[in-house]
């Protein structure tokens, strides 16, 4: 999470290696903007400016939407079937790590038919540099509510076959990441 102080003895002793290779990776980490100075000689998560945040969601948006275009003619009952199988997972999830890690199962399985292994790992870059904070999308949070809702409306556009509205849809969710 963003601010989470990092120090360097105590993920070498995590990890089980010296502290040097742990100063390799905070360094790299810092130099991908990652990471920041924390107190002393600590690091801590950095926290995703709102500039950086509406620049990595524009770039998504333009992703996202060719990925799912893309997926659209080629999509089978089973993709819809797997989706709508991780989305009710998802709204009873509580564990933010699991949140996470179904919600890109869920937006995968939509993109996957598309056929185009390139971009699905450029959407797997993208979505790990959110730094999403899972953890306030508990249930019963309005935030999850919108989530659901937007998730459903997708799923509802990919179902019936409609392109266009599911790309509409999908750019009206991606673009809510910008609100929060």
């Amino acid at each position: 999470d963003a601010g989470t102080a990092l120090h360097q003895e105590a993920l070498a002793e995590r990890f089980g290696v010296s502290r040097q290779p742990v100063r390799l990776a905070m360094e790299s980490l810092r130099a991908s903007g990652w990471v920041e100075a924390g107190r002393g000689r600590s690091m801590k998560v950095a926290e995703m400016s709102a500039e950086a945040l509406a620049d990595l969601v524009a770039v998504r948006r333009l992703i996202e939407r060719e990925a799912l275009a893309a997926a659209m003619p080629n999509r089978t009952d089973r993709d819809v079937l797997e989706a709508t199988h991780l989305q009710e997972r998802i709204e009873i999830e509580t564990d933010p790590k699991a949140l996470e890690e179904l919600d890109s199962a869920f937006h995968a399985v939509l993109y996957r038919a598309g056929g185009n292994p390139r971009l699905l790992v450029l959407v797997d870059e993208l979505r790990r540099e959110d730094r999403r904070p899972y953890h306030t999308q508990q249930p019963d949070t309005p935030i999850r509510a919108v989530w659901t809702r937007q998730h459903r409306d997708l799923l509802a556009a990919v179902r019936d076959d409609d392109a266009d509205r599911a790309v509409s849809v999908l750019d009206a969710h991606l673009a809510h990441l910008i609100e929060r």
